[in-house]
C-alpha cells in the first residue's frame, strides 16, 4: 500500500508546488504588508523541519517522540505539510531577488524540497505507529474506545484495564 500512496502522492506534490508557487510569485508579491509575517513564520517553519530531520538522523523517531512526548508528532506533522510552501515563501519573497526572476526553478526546488518532506513522513510514520497505524511503539494511542492512563516505558501511554 505504501508504494501505491507514494505513486499517488508525488504527482500530487508536483502539482501542489507549482499552484502554490505561482500563488506566491504572481498573487503575494502584490501585498507587501504581509511579507514580514509570512517570511517570520516561513523561517520557523523550517528551523522546525531541520530540527526534525536532526531529531530523527541523531536519536531516531522513537527517541524524538519519547523525549519530547505527542507534542514530536504535532510538529513534525507542521513541518511536513507547511515545509514546501514555507520554502517557496522564502524563496521568492520580497520580489526582485534571484530566484523571484527564476521562479520555474522554485518550482522545481519546492517540490523536490517537498517529496523528500513525504518520504520523511513515510519513515517517520512508519517507525511511530507502524504500518497502515498498527504495531508501532505508539499505535496505541490511535487505537478507538481505549483510554490512555498513565505514560510508562519510553514514554509510552499504557491502556487502562
Amino acid at each position: 500500500m505504501d508504494v501505491i500512496g507514494l505513486a499517488l502522492a508525488i504527482p500530487a506534490v508536483f502539482v501542489a508546488n507549482v499552484v502554490y508557487v505561482l500563488f506566491v510569485r504572481f498573487g503575494m508579491t502584490r501585498r507587501p504588508s504581509v511579507w514580514p509575517t509570512v517570511l517570520w513564520m516561513s523561517r520557523a517553519v523550517l528551523v522546525l523541519v531541520v530540527l526534525d530531520v536532526g531529531f530523527v538522523v541523531t536519536i531516531g523517531a522513537i527517541g524524538a517522540r519519547t523525549l519530547l512526548g505527542p507534542a514530536y508528532w504535532v510538529g513534525h506533522l507542521l513541518g511536513v505539510l507547511a515545509g514546501a510552501p514555507a520554502l517557496a515563501h522564502v524563496l521568492l519573497l520580497p520580489p526582485g531577488r534571484v530566484w523571484s526572476k527564476h521562479w520555474f526553478a522554485a518550482i522545481g526546488m519546492c517540490f523536490l524540497f517537498g517529496v523528500a518532506l513525504v518520504f520523511l513522513q513515510v519513515g517517520v510514520g512508519g517507525a511511530l505507529y507502524g504500518p497502515d497505524g498498527v504495531g508501532g511503539p505508539f499505535s496505541i494511542e490511535l487505537a478507538p474506545n481505549k483510554p490512555l492512563g498513565p505514560t510508562g516505558y519510553a514514554g509510552r501511554s499504557a491502556p487502562i484495564r
